[in-house]
């Protein structure tokens, strides 16, 4: 694919021998690309953020420089199994008053390299400019930080809401978790951001600890500081965080136990931790815990939980009695000595598990779908906690982006589940009981039935050959992710549908589905849905050139303020009169949001053309043999996992959606 270039000659770089080559998310001050460096052994393909320095419509408040050094700094010395890698970084394109020209960045005197691999081409391109004044001129300006590419995706896309996972699956996590924040802290930094978008997993299911860009140096030479500032997100902040200076370890103890919980029950326990929430009054009081679901956490998690929880951080646990008590010294039968994951294809097992028996996947499918399948055998100050005041520049959509018109003052959150299930006992407002999409009065048969799906699968997985480790079957894969798309029928329909879309074959998000109808009726279905839930949305095309094009056009101007459309090459008009933009791919549609937490949320709705008559075919044409026309993938950029989920949840519930879903 092309590097754009503008009408100016600017375009994306180059950087440490890594070439941009696909836009995987962003927004706010930021865009991530998927960049490719075949010379590489260690990291043939990685993560390219690119902070843009250039003025726009949406970047309301300057670019805090030495946050982003102090980022560069920080994350560029830390070297552990459980914390994402940084590879290097590079400012192109500024001069040292950080705009465009011809002089290096006001942020490193040099690009900044961590490896082997890394010095050595940033000693190429040193030369290179050395030889060639001119070579840093027509770059998009911004700072390039080369990551090491989460293969494996966000862990809670793969966690159900309400449900969670099981205890081991959470232990094993929460093992991995423990043991990156003890590194980071023994370097004298705290994170200050312990949360679910924060956590990554790596091509072999392996946690790792991603962004940086709110940690701040704590500890020096043996002496402690007191930090202040407000960080992070509303439901995982410590309620000491309220303006007054905090120490650095407790914060992210209590944004542990928050996480911890979240994978238990698969929910936060609170809107925020001030006396504003009735869930925080009524877990102060004791009275929370005689309600769901923590009545369903385990004895001993549940006295770690209170222990990391403690309103007072001075009688917070610590990281070393953590590592004493008992539920977590308790034996794990998924985890290597080393502390690494023993087997990707059970850990990728189990993780379907939880959203099988949930329902959030579903592999029986009914209807035409269902002949296609079998052919296939498939706060403690009382006030309302404001919006902290330090927000991660690299994060995507770190700063709430006005293009979709969320002011301020819009508190209310969307309600997408259905609250008819909420029973009896003490009312409080809360979604931390939230219930699960209906799964039957039989819960066990519906887990042994998943079960015995699943141990099925997995002996066609192992007699493939694609559980060997040495075959890859899906470009980019390995054992944890080919396994995801295993059980879940996602190989076996991609190859069917898809025989045409090589980009198709891989996907570590488990927020998708297959569509029996064309990319244009399904567009078209969303939308109507978005617009039902009054959920701000936008169409974009995507083609050959589309999306690093709208990442060039967003670093210049910013988001677009309303959907691009054109009269040809494919574009539809929905039942409402919406003209929707097809690429030759199909489209993304864009939305943003607050969640029931009312945090913001957003991303994308991407569906992709898997039949290449689907330009030509009516776009209410729908498969009468259940043959997947279109896949649909839900991407967030921004939010708690755990909500996106339930917003992919409700519109999949939609009847007219649900109609033509295969698989899941």
């Amino acid at each position: 694919m092309p590097i754009p270039t503008s009408s100016t000659g600017q375009s994306y770089p180059p950087v440490l021998d890594y070439r941009i080559v696909q836009l995987i998310g962003g927004g706010g001050f930021s865009k991530v690309f998927r960049a490719v460096n075949p010379s590489s052994k260690a990291h043939g393909v990685a993560a390219i953020k690119v902070i843009s320095y250039a003025p726009n419509r949406s970047n309301k408040y300057p670019i805090d420089r030495r946050a982003l050094q102090k980022e560069v700094q920080v994350h560029s010395i830390l070297k552990h199994p459980n914390v994402l890698e940084f590879l290097g970084a590079v400012e192109r394109g500024v001069d040292k008053n950080g705009n465009a020209g011809k002089e290096k960045g006001i942020l490193m005197g040099e690009a900044v390299a961590t490896t082997q691999e890394s010095i050595k081409a940033r000693d190429k391109e040193r030369q290179k400019m050395l030889s060639s004044p001119s070579h840093d001129e027509n770059y998009v300006p911004g700072l390039y930080m080369v990551l090491e590419l989460g293969a494996g995706g966000d862990l809670f896309d793969k966690i159900a809401p309400d449900y969670g996972v099981e205890e081991d699956l959470a232990h094993f996590y929460f093992q991995q978790l423990l043991a990156g924040l003890e590194y980071i802290h023994s370097q004298g930094v705290t994170h200050r951001d312990i949360k679910p978008e924060n956590m990554l997993l790596d091509a072999e299911g392996n946690l790792k600890i991603a962004d940086f860009g709110l940690c701040s140096v704590y500890k020096y030479k043996g002496k402690e500081r007191e930090l202040t500032g407000a960080c992070g997100s509303l439901p995982y902040i410590a309620p000491e965080m309220n303006g007054r200076p905090y120490r650095g370890e407790p914060v992210d103890v209590w944004s542990s136990g928050v996480v911890l919980f979240a994978m238990l029950v698969g929910s936060t326990p609170w809107d925020e931790p001030t006396t504003r929430s009735p869930e925080y009054n009524a877990y102060r009081t004791g009275e929370l815990f005689a309600y769901d679901p923590w009545t369903k956490i385990p004895s001993d998690a549940l006295s770690l939980l209170k222990k990391m929880m403690h309103p007072n951080p001075e009688k917070r646990i610590t990281f070393e009695q953590i590592r004493r008590h008992r539920w977590f010294k308790r034996a794990n039968a998924l985890m290597t000595q080393k502390g690494k994951c023993n087997d990707p294809v059970n850990l990728a097992e189990k993780l379907l598990q939880g959203l099988a028996v949930s329902g959030d996947i579903n592999l029986e499918v009914n209807g035409a779908a269902a002949a296609a399948a079998r052919r296939l055998d498939l706060h403690t100050d009382g006030q309302r906690a404001q919006v902290p005041e330090n927000v991660s520049l690299t994060q995507p959509e770190a700063i709430q982006n006005s293009s979709f018109g969320l002011a301020a003052g819009r508190s209310v959150a969307r309600g997408w589940a259905d609250d008819a299930g909420h029973g009896g006992g003490l009312a409080l407002p809360s979604s931390t009981a939230m219930p699960a999409i209906a799964v039957g009065s039989n819960d066990m048969s519906r887990r042994l039935a998943m079960s015995q799906h699943i141990s099925t699968r997995r002996v066609e997985f192992s007699s493939s050959g694609n559980g060997s480790g040495t075959e890859m079957a899906l470009p980019g894969a390995s054992q944890f992710t080919q396994a995801l798309n295993h059980f879940t029928q996602f190989e076996a329909l991609t190859h069917m549908a898809g025989a045409g879309s090589s980009h198709l074959r891989f996907s570590p998000h488990l927020t998708r589905f297959f569509s029996s109808t064309t990319a244009a009726a399904m567009v078209g279905l969303i939308t109507s849905v978005l617009d039902g839930l009054a959920i701000q949305n936008a169409v974009q095309a995507i083609g050959d050139h589309e999306e690093l094009e709208e990442a060039y056009n967003f670093m210049v101007d910013g988001e677009p303020e309303t959907t691009t459309t054109s009269s040809d090459d494919g574009s539809r008009t929905s039942g409402g009169g919406k003209r929707l933009a097809i690429g030759s791919r199909g489209a993304r549609v864009r939305l943003a949001t607050m969640d029931k937490r009312k945090c913001p949320l957003r991303g994308e709705v991407r569906v992709e053309n898997l039949a290449a008559s689907d330009s030509t075919t009516d776009s209410g044409n729908v498969s009468d043999d259940g043959t997947a026309k279109c896949l649909v993938v839900m991407k967030r950029s921004k939010g708690d996992p755990l909500e996106w989920r339930r917003l992919f949840r409700e519109i999949c519930r939609r009847p007219e959606i649900q109609a033509t879903v295969i698989s899941t």
